[in-house]
């Protein structure tokens, strides 16, 4: 006999096969059970009625909010489940426990659902969602939608409760061939395409087929309907989240990367606690190689509320998450925490293949051969047809065998025959500068690849006298051109870029060819720190530091490649290939800014001109919108600069330390301007990427004393000189400008002197 007032409803048609399993599930708790069959030709009506059910038959009108709604109408008890044939209801108790201490505020309770499917690899993979499924019989209380139907916005609208419980169905419904799942998704979206023909132009219906278009990847034809839906959501619905999130992964999908970022921030703007969005973005920024924002992303997903599983948030199980925030870590180097996460995720499932491998990464990077073979081996009694894993025990095996051979032990780089550092240039009448640079790497790089650029002086003299391999290139005012030129000729393992005016520092010289035979194989590239000294309009200096990656693995172009007319950058392409970069103690320094006004002048007008192309052929590079800005500012067009600086900003793919930077900028702008509140806020902006730095703590100094924030303002002074004595090595912003501990003492004084005036 059932132990609550329960009817349970189905729909259903030709679920012969799926049906008794289902039914097997509820029978128990089941006061009623009513089928609404839409056609059937199998013997799904002749099952229903063994167990007891009572049958409603009807045509199907392509339309499942209409047969749930008539199921639901026939039912009498006070309580309605509804479940599909392909789901089974895991645990009955719960659902009983649940209803006895309902309350009369409630009217919804959440099912979490649970589906698995079969991924390219062979393994499976889980998926659970909330959805609301039981709920109280009243008249008001109706499903909306004509698929993908939906309940609660009726019982919102009563004014009723919704309560997330730990209800389980399982869903056998994703474990279709391939096949059947297009034709699920045809029959989906022919139903889709009546409805909103037929005058129902939903943003509800939009937003289904929107996402029925995704699946079928019909992306432009999602992203028209997705579109269409956020725009006319109600801004405080249920429906504008959602939308939001699936138009991130249509972005996303499409390669709008900067579309979805917005889309999935915006979603957070009015859903903090959820999966999905933070889902999206930990995503794309681990994919960009920017680690720190995508751990703190995964990190949230972790930090969801009732009201997301409301509206239909995705739920990652427990092991998915620490995986990706273990190999987040990992990828930043941090091997100890990484672990941990990925034993988090063995907690939770102690057959998660990503969490083993994860494992078996560190343990392979720490060299401790044995230990990974040992966690590959469990993977593999796990998926014994993964060939991913069988070809990385493969690799373990030989690793091991090296080493009790003893060949591990020597450096790939031990033959003095191979070359182990290029360094690559390019040149243009640099008489006056390239004896120097050559200098400076004298005994530490094997070959030196010179990429002329139609040089009139005695620079291709200077080059072939250090033995260079010179080549002629026709400069076409784009340097990833001629630097992707040099490396077409470098034979080097490694590849260190100097340019003319810049030189290896002697404490780097000693340590270089260590650094580099020592390093794993996963790091594709090692930052450096570039120091120059920048030549101001007072007749003054100041130090500018940043970290670049100037020494990077030959992968072979174009494997490996510069991109950006200006201001070329070749950690994209290191990331592309899936390696990471690690900082080092190496510095360079670098004298080209420390020219003449006439030189310094002509050089930011080249720069301006390739920037404008750079912008013309690429409008959305945040990057080259920020050097273009910055440009500006050297040209004292410094409204211009504003504009521009703020619109790289406000694209959202700058990385932390070009954000930082591009707001002490501003910082520094708005201060001269004395707009001391800007100020302020463009310098705390800049902080919150990079606390360590020195720059933008000093500026944010000088805005809080100019604003009579005094106290604020000595404490920020303190804390910039705390960090001007911790020099060395690269800057943990990734740049920084050296401010000289006299100019901070000199900001103190000034602060100590308006503290007396204020006195009196």
């Amino acid at each position: 006999m059932p132990v609550c007032n329960l009817s349970v409803c189905i729909i259903a048609k030709d679920e012969e096969q799926m049906l008794p399993d289902c039914l097997k599930s509820i029978k128990d708790i089941a006061s009623e059970i009513i089928l609404v069959d839409t056609g059937s030709q199998d013997k799904t009506i002749h099952i229903a009625e063994s167990f007891g059910a009572k049958i409603f038959q009807t045509s199907w009108e392509q339309d499942f909010s209409k047969a749930r709604n008539l199921a639901i109408s026939k039912a009498k008890e006070p309580f309605i489940l509804t479940i599909d044939a392909d789901e089974r209801l895991v645990n009955p108790e719960l659902l009983i426990q649940e209803l006895k201490m309902a309350t009369n505020d409630t009217a919804g309770w959440l099912i979490e659902v649970l589906s698995e499917t079969i991924n390219a690899s062979g393994l499976r993979e889980k998926y659970i969602s909330n959805l609301l499924r039981l709920f109280r019989n009243h008249p008001d209380i109706k499903f909306y939608g004509a698929i993908h139907e939906q309940i609660s916005e009726s019982i919102i609208k009563l004014g009723f409760k919704i309560k997330n419980t730990q209800i389980q169905f399982y869903h056998l419904g994703y474990s279709l061939s391939s096949e059947n799942m297009q034709k699920k998704q045809i029959r989906n979206l022919e139903i889709l395409n009546k409805v909103i023909e037929n005058g129902e132009n939903t943003p509800y219906n939009y937003y289904q087929r929107a996402k029925t278009y995704f699946a079928l990847e019909k992306i432009e034809s999602a992203e028209n309907d997705i579109s269409i839906s956020i725009e006319n959501a109600l801004p405080k619905g249920t429906l504008k989240p959602q939308a939001l999130n699936w138009g991130a992964m249509i972005a996303y999908k499409a390669g709008k990367i900067e579309l979805a970022k917005i889309r999935a921030k915006k979603s957070i703007e009015l859903l903090p606690k959820q999966t999905f969005a933070h889902f999206i973005l930990g995503e794309i920024y681990f994919n960009e190689g920017n680690y720190g924002e995508a751990f703190e992303h995964y990190d949230a997903m972790f930090d969801t509320d009732v009201h997301a599983k409301i509206i239909g948030d995705i739920v990652i199980p427990p092991e998915d998450i620490y995986y990706k925030k273990g190999r987040t870590l990992f990828a930043l180097k941090i091997y100890k925490n990484a672990l941990i996460e990925f034993e988090k995720g063995l907690n939770h499932n102690p057959k998660h293949i990503p969490c083993l491998i994860g494992s078996a990464n560190i343990a392979y990077n720490l060299k401790k051969f044995e230990e990974a073979k040992n966690i590959l081996q469990k993977a593999y009694e796990i998926a014994p047809d993964n060939e991913d894993i069988v070809k990385y025990l493969e690799l373990v095996n030989k690793s091991i065998s090296k080493a009790y051979s003893g060949i591990i032990q020597k450096s790939e780089y031990s033959s003095e025959k191979d070359i182990l550092i290029t360094l690559s240039m390019i040149v243009k009448n640099e008489e006056k500068f390239l004896s120097g640079c050559l200098e400076s790497v004298k005994g530490i790089v094997d070959e030196i690849v010179i990429v002329d650029t139609g040089s009139t002086d005695r620079t291709r003299e200077i080059a072939l006298s250090y033995n260079a391999k010179l080549y002629d290139f026709e400069w076409i005012n784009d340097f990833s051109a001629a630097r992707n030129e040099a490396l077409k000729h470098s034979n080097g393992r490694w590849i260190l870029y100097l340019d003319a005016d810049e030189r290896l520092s002697e404490d780097s010289r000693k340590n270089i060819r260590q650094l580099l035979m020592n390093v794993s194989e996963d790091i594709g590239g090692i930052i450096c720190t570039l120091e120059s000294d920048h030549s101001l309009i007072s007749g003054k200096t100041e130090i500018h530091r940043g970290g670049y990656p100037r020494l990077f693995r030959n992968y072979g172009y174009p494997s490996i490649s510069f991109s950006g007319r200006v201001h070329e950058q070749i950690t994209p392409s290191i990331l592309a290939l899936g390696k990471s970069l690690i900082f080092s103690d190496i510095v360079i320094q670098h004298l080209g800014y420390n020219r003449s006004r006439e030189e310094m002048e002509q050089k930011i007008k080249r720069n301006y001109s390739m920037l404008i192309q750079h912008v013309k052929e690429e409008p959305l590079n945040a990057y080259a919108w920020y050097q273009l800005g910055q440009t500006l500012a050297h040209m004292r067009l410094i409204k211009e600069a504003e504009e521009t600086i703020k619109f790289a900003i406000e694209s959202g793919n700058l990385s932390n330390s070009v954000y930082a930077s591009a707001c002490a900028t501003l910082s520094q702008l708005t201060g001269n301007q004395k707009k001391f509140e800007e100020a302020l806020h463009w310098a705390e902006k800049s902080l919150e990427k990079a606390p360590e730095q020195m720059y933008a703590n000093h500026l944010k100094a000088y805005a809080l004393m100019y604003l009579g924030r005094l106290d604020e303002a000595e404490y920020a002074f303190n804390e910039t000189l705390r960090i001007a004595k911790k020099k060395k090595g690269v800057p943990l912003s990734g740049f920084d400008i050296v401010v000289p501990e006299e100019a901070i003492f000199k900001g103190l004084e000034e602060l100590y002197e308006k503290r007396k005036i204020k006195a009196g």
